[in-house]
């Protein structure tokens, strides 16, 4: 029962994580499409795209 109950959350589960990743991507293109001075505008770097935000604890822009 355990075992149903563990898949049929995963399965709720799978569209939320399918749209953090899509969100992730999309934010990432956004990011690798923009100039230098763009991301220095932002405060962002170009490394800071492949990298793991530690402020964040959240996984890498770089898309999988």
């Amino acid at each position: 029962m355990r075992r149903v109950e563990a898949l049929i959350a995963a399965v709720a589960a799978a569209p939320v994580w399918f749209g953090e990743w899509r969100e992730d991507r999309r934010s990432w293109r956004q990011l690798a499409a923009m100039s230098e001075r763009e991301l220095q505008d932002i405060g962002v770097c170009r490394a800071d795209i492949c990298h793991r935000r530690s402020d964040d604890g959240r996984r890498s822009y770089w898309p999988p």
